[in-house]
């Protein structure tokens, strides 16, 4: 959702960072907002800025989130929900980063496990990882692949390792192999 409201425009994006608040004038010695007809031209478009980002947000979210937001008025407070609520508290964020390393850590292809279902698992804690701001490096999860599979996996894993760079070696290219190797075992 960040790219999303990113390309709406430079406004939509200021006013999600740097928040947005209403143009205000002081009547009597009160403060109360200022007139929408009196705004200036940065005043409107950082009122247009605001409504753009939420709206974005707003949009970008099931029925039952939207509960969560729908009273925001401004996308900075609704993206602060979002985040706590999808993040959790710095606190709760670390807990989560250090069980999804730990599933990382532990992770092993099952006897009984297809190379497609194993492929799913790790794109999961992978996907889990980043999401939460921590991006898992790609030769990383390769190597972590590599050593994890069964031993019936291991003249395909020092094929591999002899014909390619594992430094460079994509996931989605390391399964292919594996796919293709399969895939012609089982033509022959």
């Amino acid at each position: 959702m960040i790219f999303f409201i990113k390309t709406l425009d430079g406004k939509a994006w200021r006013a999600l960072v740097g928040g947005y608040e209403p143009p205000m004038v002081t009547v009597n010695g009160v403060s109360v907002l200022k007139p929408e007809i009196d705004w200036t031209d940065a005043e409107e478009q950082a009122s247009v800025g605001n409504a753009r980002a939420i709206n974005a947000i707003f949009n970008g979210v099931d029925l039952n989130v939207f509960k969560l937001i729908n009273s925001c008025t401004t996308a900075k407070k609704a993206w602060k929900i979002l985040e706590v609520a999808y993040e959790g508290t710095s606190k709760v964020k670390i807990s989560r980063l250090q069980l999804i390393t730990s599933k990382f850590e532990a992770l092993k292809m099952t006897e009984d496990e297809t190379v497609s279902i194993y492929n799913e698992r790790v794109l999961e804690i992978a996907n889990d990882s980043l999401l939460l701001g921590e991006k898992i490096s790609k030769s990383k999860i390769v190597r972590k692949v590599l050593r994890s599979l069964p031993i019936k996996f291991d003249m395909k894993v020092t094929a591999i390792e002899e014909a390619h760079d594992i430094t460079t070696l994509k996931l989605d290219e390391l399964f292919f192999l594996f796919f293709a190797k399969m895939s012609f075992r089982n033509l022959t």
